[in-house]
C-alpha cells in the first residue's frame, strides 16, 4: 500500500495548464462551428476566439491544478492521503 501524502502545487499547475490547454485546442473548432451556426463569422474573429478559449483554458487549468493541490495537501494533512495499491509488473 501506497500514500499519497503532498502534491507538488508548481508541478500540478503545469501539468494541468497544459492539458486544459491540450484540450481547448482539440474542442475549439467545436466552438467555432456553434459560433458559426448563429451566423457568419470572419475569419479575424475565428482567429481571436481561438486563441481567447486556448489561453482562458490553459490560465484556468493552471489555476485550478494549483488549487487542487493546496486543497489536497491540506485535507491530506489533516485526514490522511490517498491510499493506493500499486503492483509492479
Amino acid at each position: 500500500m501506497v500514500r499519497i501524502k503532498s502534491l507538488n502545487s508548481t508541478s500540478m499547475a503545469k501539468v494541468f495548464g497544459l492539458m486544459y490547454l491540450i484540450l481547448a485546442v482539440v474542442f475549439s473548432p467545436f466552438i467555432l462551428l456553434m459560433m458559426s451556426a448563429e451566423g457568419p463569422i470572419g475569419l479575424t474573429e475565428s482567429i481571436l476566439v481561438i486563441i481567447g478559449v486556448v489561453l482562458f483554458y490553459g490560465i484556468a487549468g493552471g489555476i485550478g491544478g494549483f488549487l487542487i493541490s493546496v486543497i489536497y495537501n491540506f485535507v491530506a494533512k489533516k485526514f490522511g492521503g490517498i491510499e493506493m495499491e500499486i503492483e509492479t509488473a
